[in-house]
């Protein structure tokens, strides 16, 4: 399917938007624009591939104010309350659950698919998240899905491109984000971010699904 490298790419950027903590009006006003030209732009073919609803999820945008969205971003991911660890960020995650020793192997591992790229983790505007935070993850499989684009536009061999991006999605992301997902969406607290987790949980196991269909399952 040769326009799923550029659907990848969009949903892994805006999704990565989403679940970067916005402080500012301005910057909270750069991510709805995003999410609503993704929706009306891209929403329904995204949806016909791969089931992802991001009209539904615009229009949950469309009935709160940013003080609703900060209120919920903070009480879920910043204060570390709750009955589970939902700060989205895998090494913590992976403590938490496994241990320290399983969560600096996977730190290291992280680190070292962005060092290989010369990547430097994602900062932008007024709040930095960790380099194994979810907005990070997801960033970086946009770029994979940027770097295939420009590949096979310009007629190179993009399977290499291909496999880290099955490398690092069975890694760094099927891993444990669709589970961190599910804990989110379980949340009486969860409003907007139930509606966000859904769609993104529905898209990773699709995204899993049709590379593996390219590739086998790396370990």
């Amino acid at each position: 399917m040769s326009d799923l490298p550029v659907i990848r790419f969009y949903v892994y950027d805006t999704f990565s938007e989403i679940f970067f903590y916005k402080i500012n009006d301005d910057e909270y006003k750069v991510m709805i624009d995003k999410v609503n030209k993704v929706s009306e732009n891209l929403g329904q073919a995204i949806k016909e591939v791969s089931g992802v609803d991001f009209p539904r999820i615009a229009k949950k945008f469309s009935e709160i104010k940013k003080k609703d969205y900060a209120i919920e971003y903070t009480t879920l991911f910043l204060t570390g309350l709750g009955l589970k660890p939902l700060m989205p960020v895998e090494s913590r995650r992976t403590f938490a659950i496994s241990g320290e020793k399983q969560a600096l192997r996977q730190y290291l591992d992280i680190t070292s698919f962005y060092e290989r790229r010369g990547v430097v983790p994602k900062v932008a505007g007024s709040f930095i998240h960790e380099p194994d935070h979810i907005t990070t993850i997801l960033a970086f499989m946009a770029l994979l899905a940027r770097e295939e684009i420009e590949e096979r536009k310009e007629g190179k061999d993009f399977m290499k491109t291909v496999k880290e991006e099955s490398e690092f999605l069975n890694r760094h992301v099927v891993n444990w984000v669709i589970d961190w997902a599910r804990d989110v969406m379980s949340d009486p607290r969860a409003n907007l971010f139930k509606v966000v987790c859904e769609e993104l949980a529905k898209w990773i196991e699709f995204d899993y699904r049709e590379i593996s269909k390219v590739l086998p399952k790396v370990v």
